[in-house]
This record gives C-alpha cells, sequence and structure tokens, in this order.
C-alpha cells in the first residue's frame, strides 16, 4: 500500500483535557442533531477541523508533546485561603504541614485575596523539561445556599502521589480512584462528602492556567491541545478565541454551538444542547499557544430542573484529533564511576523520554519503533535496559521487544508490543523513560587524539570521554492506518540540545613504559638499596595514555617478589606503575645476573664546595662490583687529604672508607671546613741588651726566629683578634740556682700614643683585623723601630747583673666577639 503522509498545519506541545462534569442527570436523552438556539452551529463554522467518529485522515504533530501527570515528584502551594487551615481538608497524612497528605483547598467567593491560586510543582514535562502548572481563579460569581445563607466553595483537589491508587471518599461514584481526580476543580456530587458544594444557575467561575519552567521558575511559551468535554446545556464555557477555526476539531455529529467575542472581544462561547454527561458530541479540541490559557465555566440548565447542582471540571490526556507520537528527546549522563568500581566504570548510560499522546482507540500507532545507536567501541547491555513511565515506578520493559540490530551490537531497538487491545491500551497515553546502559567492547582501545572517543582535558569535563546520543543516533518510527486506507507514518529524529543530549564517561589514564634493553646487574645486586629509583635504571618513556596533568605522576615500584640475583643468567624484574588515580600497570623487565665494573669516585668537598682545579676528584674505573675498597691504602686519596689540611682546613666528616664495591652509590665525599689559626710564630724574640746601666733602657726593635703570621681559611672571612700574655716575666737564673727577676718591662706598640704593657698572666689585645685578599695575615711584618710592635723599656737602675734574661710570651689569636 502506497503510504501517504498527511498532516494539520498546527504544531502542538501539549495535550490537556478538562472534563467538565456537571452532575445534574436529565429524564430525557434525546437525540439532538443541531446546535442551540441563539447559538451558531460549530459544524458550519469556516475551516473547523470535523473528525468521524471512526478515526481520522490526518494527525496533529506529537513534537514537544506534553501531558501533565501526577508523578512522585508533583507537590502543590496554595494561596488565598480565607482559612489557611479550616479551609484546607486533609485526607490523608498527618495535618496540613504533611507534604505527603492527600488534600483539598476550598477557596471562598466572599474572601478578598491579592491572588488564589494553587501551583502545582513538577505537573509535567515539556520539551524534555519538567514544568510548573498554575491555576489562578480570577473571579468567583456565586450565589449563596438559600438555606445555609453561606456561599459553596469552589474546591481544588491536591492529591498526593502515594494515595493514587485509593479508591474511596471519590467525588462521584464513576471516578474510581484518587488518581483519576488529578487537577479537578469543582465539587463532588457526594451530598456526604465534606467537600460537596452546590451552584446556582448563572454561577459562574472565571480562571486561567500559567506555565512555567520548574528549575529556573521562569515563565514559558507553551504549544499545546486543550481538550473540552461535557459542553452540554449544563454549563457554558468560554475560551480564548482569535477567530481562526482551524484550531478547533470537533465530532461530525456534534451538538457545540458557539458565540464569537462572547462575553468580550476576542472570547468565544462554547454550550451544547443536551444534559447528557461523557457525550463524545461535547467534544472539542482546541489548539492554543502561549504563557497563559483563558476559561471559564458558567452553570446552566437545560431542562425545567433548575435545582443548585455540584459541577466540576476535570483533567483528562484524551484529544479529540489524533496526536502523533513526540520527538524523542535525549538525555545524556555523566557516569562518574571510578576505576574501582568494576560494575559501573566505562559504561556509557543515558536516558530517552518518549512521549505517546493520549488518542482514543481509533487513532493510536499501529506500529512504533525507537533505535538509538552508541558508538561503535560499546555494546548495548540489555540486561540494563528499562523502560519505565516517567515519574512514577512502574516498569514498562515487557511491552517492547528489545534487541541488538542484527550484525550491530552498538544499536538499540526497542519495537512496541500493539498486536492486542490490552498492550495498545498500555502502550496509549505515556511518558516512557528509557534507561540505556552499554559497556566498551574488544575494539576500545583509548586514544586520546580519535574524535570516537572525544576526551576533554581541561574544563568542566576534564578527563571524560565524551558521545553525543541525540540527531541521527536517536530515532522514532511510526505508522498509523487512517480510515480511509492511507498510511501516515513519519520518522523523527532527535535533537541535539548543547549540555543535554551527550554523555559523558570518566576515563582515568592508563599508565605504560618501555623495558630497557641489555641490562645487566652484577652478581648478588640488592635491587631496593641498588637501585632505589627503578624507573630511571630500568624503564624509557614512562607515560600515561591520556598526557593529563590529572593522572600525574606515575610512580615505579618493584612488585614482589624480587628475583633472585645469587646465580649468573637472565631474570624478570616486575615493576608496577601506579598514576594520580591509582590505576597501575605491571611492566616486565629482562635483566641479566652479570659480574660488572662499577666506579669509585673519591670527592672533597671544602667549605661547601669542590675546588676540583686544586684538588681534583679521584676516579678509579678498574674495579669490579663486589671488590672490597680501603680508601686508607689509595695513596692519592691520603695525599689530598694531608695536602688540604696542610692548607689549612680541618676535616669535618668521617665517611665511610672501607666498603664493597656495588653497582651504583659508589662515591665518597670528604668534606672540610677553613679555620682561624697562627700558621708561624716566632720561638725567639732578642732585644740584646749586653750592658749595665743605671740610665733607663729603651730598646725598640727585636730579632725574630721566625715571622709571626695569622692564617684564616675559613668561607666567610670575619673580624679576629690576636692576644699576647706574659707567662714568665724575664728572668735571669744564676749558677747557684738563684734568680733575678725584672717585672713589667715589656711594651707594644699598637700605632697609637699608648703603648701596652703586660702584667704577669693576664691577655691584652695586640690587633683585631680582618683578612680580605689573602689567606696570610703576617703581623710582624707590621713592626719597625719608629712604629708598631714589641719594646723593651727598662727603668734606671734596674739591671744589676749581666746575663741572659728570659720571658715567656703567649700568643692566642680568635674570632672577635
Amino acid at each position: 500500500m502506497k503510504k501517504i503522509k498527511q498532516r494539520t498545519s498546527f504544531v502542538i506541545a501539549a495535550c490537556l483535557v478538562l472534563v467538565g462534569i456537571n452532575y445534574i442527570v436529565s429524564g430525557s436523552n434525546d437525540k439532538i442533531s443541531a446546535a442551540p438556539a441563539d447559538y451558531n452551529d460549530i459544524l458550519l463554522a469556516p475551516d473547523v477541523n470535523i473528525v468521524g467518529s471512526s478515526g481520522t485522515i490526518s494527525e496533529i504533530p506529537g513534537d514537544y508533546g506534553t501531558m501533565f501527570k501526577l508523578t512522585k515528584d508533583t507537590s502543590y502551594e496554595v494561596k488565598g485561603l480565607k482559612d489557611p487551615v479550616n479551609d484546607v481538608l486533609v485526607k490523608t497524612g498527618n495535618g496540613v504541614d504533611d507534604p505527603n497528605a492527600s488534600k483539598i483547598f476550598r477557596f471562598s467567593p466572599d474572601n478578598v485575596a491579592e491572588e488564589k491560586s494553587v501551583l502545582v510543582k513538577n505537573a509535567g514535562l515539556y520539551n524534555g523539561r519538567s514544568i510548573d502548572l498554575k491555576l489562578v481563579i480570577d473571579q468567583m460569581s456565586l450565589t449563596k445556599n438559600a438555606n445555609t445563607g453561606k456561599y459553596p466553595y469552589m474546591n481544588f483537589i491536591a492529591v498526593n502521589y502515594n494515595d493514587r491508587d485509593k479508591t474511596d471518599d471519590t467525588a462521584n461514584v464513576a471516578i474510581k480512584t484518587w488518581g483519576a481526580m488529578f487537577l479537578m476543580l469543582g465539587s463532588s456530587n457526594r451530598s456526604a462528602s465534606d467537600y460537596y458544594d452546590t451552584y446556582a444557575i448563572g454561577d459562574k467561575v472565571q480562571y486561567h492556567y500559567e506555565f512555567y519552567d520548574h528549575q529556573s521558575g521562569l515563565p514559558i511559551d507553551f504549544q499545546g491541545t486543550w481538550n473540552f468535554n461535557n459542553i452540554n446545556g449544563l454549563k457554558a464555557v468560554t475560551t480564548d478565541f482569535d477567530d481562526d477555526f482551524k484550531k478547533m476539531y470537533v465530532l461530525e455529529d456534534t451538538w457545540i454551538g458557539y458565540l464569537k467575542d462572547t462575553p468580550a472581544v476576542g472570547k468565544i462561547e462554547l454550550y451544547g444542547t443536551s444534559s447528557t454527561t461523557n457525550s463524545s458530541r461535547s467534544l472539542l479540541t482546541q489548539l492554543f499557544s502561549g504563557r497563559t490559557f483563558n476559561t471559564s465555566m458558567e452553570r446552566r440548565a437545560a431542562t425545567a430542573n433548575t435545582n443548585p447542582a455540584a459541577m466540576a471540571v476535570m483533567y483528562g490526556t484524551q484529544s479529540l484529533a489524533r496526536i502523533a507520537p513526540a520527538t524523542p528527546i535525549v538525555y545524556g549522563i555523566k557516569n562518574e564511576a571510578k576505576h574501582t568500581d568494576t560494575e559501573n566504570y566505562l559504561d556509557l548510560k543515558y536516558s530517552i523520554l518518549q512521549t505517546i499522546p493520549d488518542n482514543k482507540v481509533e487513532n493510536r500507532d499501529d506500529s512504533f519503533r525507537l533505535e538509538t545507536e552508541v558508538p561503535s567501541i560499546y555494546d548495548i547491555d540489555l540486561s540494563k535496559v528499562k523502560v519505565l513511565e516517567y515519574g512514577t515506578d512502574k516498569d514498562w520493559t515487557g511491552l517492547f521487544t528489545v534487541e541488538k540490530a542484527p550484525g550491530n551490537s552498538s544499536k538499540l531497538i526497542l519495537t512496541a508490543n500493539l498486536s492486542d487491545a490490552t498492550s495498545a491500551e498500555n502502550f496509549n497515553g505515556k511518558v516512557f523513560d528509557i534507561k540505556i546502559a552499554a559497556e566498551p567492547n574488544a575494539s576500545f582501545s583509548f586514544d586520546k587524539a580519535s574524535d570516537l572517543y572525544g576526551y576533554q582535558d581541561s574544563g568542566d569535563d576534564n578527563g571524560y570521554m565524551t558521545f553525543e546520543l541525540g540527531g541521527p543516533k536517536t530515532n522514532a518510527y511510526y505508522t498509523y492506518n487512517t480510515v480511509n486506507g492511507n498510511i501516515l507514518s513519519d520518522t523523527l529524529e532527535s535533537k541535539i540540545i548543547q549540555g543535554q543530549t551527550m554523555s559523558k564517561v570518566l576515563y582515568e589514564g592508563k599508565p605504560d613504559a618501555d623495558a630497557k634493553q641489555n641490562i645487566k646487574v652484577p652478581l648478588g645486586t640488592n635491587f631496593t638499596t641498588d637501585y632505589p629509583d627503578p624507573g630511571t635504571s630500568f624503564l624509557d618513556n614512562i607515560r600515561v595514555d591520556t598526557d593529563n596533568p590529572i593522572d600525574k605522576p606515575v610512580e615505579v615500584a618493584y612488585k614482589q617478589p624480587l628475583p633472585d640475583t645469587s646465580t649468573l643468567g637472565e631474570v624478570t624484574l616486575t615493576l608496577t606503575l601506579t598514576t594520580a588515580k591509582g590505576v597501575t600497570k605491571d611492566i616486565p623487565v629482562k635483566v641479566t645476573i652479570a659480574p660488572t665494573i662499577a666506579e669509585l669516585r673519591v670527592k672533597y668537598k671544602i667549605n661547601g664546595s669542590y675546588m676540583t682545579d686544586k684538588y681534583p676528584d679521584y676516579v678509579d674505573t678498574t674495579q669490579m662490583i663486589g671488590d672490597p675498597i680501603n680508601l686508607k691504602n689509595i695513596k692519592s686519596v691520603t695525599d689530598t687529604i694531608q695536602a688540604i689540611k696542610d692548607a689549612g682546613y680541618e676535616q669535618t666528616n668521617a665517611p665511610v672508607e672501607e666498603f664493597v664495591l656495588s653497582a651504583s652509590g659508589n662515591t665518597v665525599e670528604y668534606e672540610f671546613e677553613g679555620r682561624l689559626f697562627l700558621s708561624s710564630t716566632p720561638t725567639k724574640l732578642n732585644f740584646g741588651i749586653e750592658e749595665v746601666s743605671y740610665k733607663p733602657i729603651r730598646v725598640n726593635e727585636a730579632t725574630l726566629d721566625k715571622a709571626l703570621i695569622i692564617t684564616d681559611t675559613r668561607a666567610s672571612k670575619q673580624k679576629w683578634t690576636l692576644q699576647a700574655k706574659v707567662t714568665q716575666e724575664f728572668t735571669l737564673t744564676d749558677t747557684d740556682g738563684s734568680k733575678k727577676v725584672i717585672p713589667n718591662i715589656l711594651r707594644y706598640n699598637d700605632g697609637t700614643e699608648n703603648e701596652k704593657s703586660f702584667l704577669l698572666d693576664t691577655a691584652q689585645d695586640l690587633l683585631t683585623d680582618t683578612h680580605t685578599t689573602s689567606n696570610e695575615f703576617d703581623v710582624s711584618g707590621t713592626w719597625n723601630p719608629k712604629g708598631k710592635g714589641f719594646k723593651l723599656d727598662v727603668p734606671a737602675d734596674t739591671v744589676k747583673k749581666l746575663g741572659k734574661y728570659q720571658a715567656t710570651i703567649e700568643f692566642t689569636v680568635g674570632e672577635t666577639p
């Protein structure tokens, strides 16, 4: 059969049925084939869409299709109650403040409030985003009860998801569960009910609906269908109208009449001719768009019975015209599982929302298939594919044939089983939340540079592979057989939405390295001590496949047990690489156990530096690993040490000088520090007095056998002070052992006018100075008869006897305090 695609030109986004129910039962059920008196017959309206009772020959596109639905996330906020406590009927749960209780909000016309409204949060999905629906009551023109003198309430039924299957105390015996009363506005018709209210002829409620994005709270431009039921002689309905009947659908035998610009310009009033309720002839579907939808209901009388009665508006999803399936909406998932989570690591996960509008039996799909494909490096995991009903725990996976495409394990095909009436009914009017998972297959071989993996090394997705699953990757297909024998069909390609349709999978980089070749280690090697850095010793090109700083550094460690090195031959040494994320890989390295020459090196550190130009390193490359070494027996080493000491340096460490040569670590270092000391001191100062005099004697110069020199080899030259102390006065020892002493005759001229004298055993500062250009300072070189130096000042008549007088002088040099 040739496929013909027929469509109206209207794009709709929602299927909202407001079922107006008036509970008055008429005694007459005569068929009425014309519009009410004084009303225009809508069947004669220009361009109105007339639907046959056995099905349609066209369809409304399902893109952006939305159904308001009671889910686990649905909640309510009410404003404008006269008494916030007593005007709330708590039907289940634990009081007014219990968020899990089903409640009835009772609005009173005599309450003056800035706003009377109910905000229904998470009321449905629109373009794949959760939306809030707000009912706002604009005006309540109600008549007081003649018996009680009180106004009737207008009740809003706030059903909690947990009570959706509750069956008692429903508004009407025809309403089986509380879930069916979702978004209901009006009254119960059971007189025993605590939310039973009656309305007089002419009572009218004007209200509108507003649409908001749940996450941002901002108003949205909403497109959809508004489906009216029970437009009959018991109630008139008004709505906005732009004079375009192409946006309205009615059955071919409808009894609905209309008045344009009633009750105001830009409005249309709809009214029927019978008191019969729930008749298909009372149905009307209207396409609309905007941020609000305005409507009203007014109590009318189609018979002589004008007593007050209950009335209500209920929510339904079934459209009079056929609505095609909506375009599938893809939601990528960010899989943050780490490599330690073996169940989920590297799995690619995402979900697809597929809306199937609520069509009448004759307008439902004859076939439906959804196909989605992941990258070729992944295989679909059929065990993890689930088809749930959005916002509920209901699992509808069994409603579909779930399989991989023949010859392509990366492609999933979901085919709805619509062969029997029960399956077709279960498929209709659902928002399916399809959960999909795939796992890497044998062709998965991470390549940072390949677009196939979409790896990100910066930004919010740093360290993640990214996979686009919208667009041509996900499509839905359907067919519908029209009443005239044609077939409506289409391919619904999902949209690519920035920040939504891309799945992200954490990839923790794998380490790798190249084993060095032709490695030889000596017999008896201790790997951990002889080769403390195994990465440098045995590996080249240590790397991680992501080359991402978040996976670095890569540490290298020996894997136990280490190979035996007590015999010659080849062994396998295993090294474990570990990234910063803890990902590991073992690298085997072939190592030959063999005799090997090793280098012996001796270094000399003087004042923290190596003076290799004067004291070069000792290097010996003739020794074998395992040979005994004794540095004290190596003349070159001992001679150098002595030369450094002779130069005025003091050894400050005691390195191990006897050891066995190993594969590495055979460098020995001697350390020396400079010092301040007297490198030369005279043993004699000869003043040369050879005669007795009764006059004072002054001697300005003494002859020296050696110079008085101060040496400073310290790294940092600092001030020093030279002191002298007389420990024995000038003394003559006679042949008979008697002693003659001449005290306090030694003087020292430091270049000032005041010469220094010396008391026995008392130190006297001679000089304070600092070495500059040379390590040596010749103090005695600065002495002269007319200036600095030691002098002798002998008072008159002091020397009674000639002879050799000797005194002892002690020199000391030290850092100036």
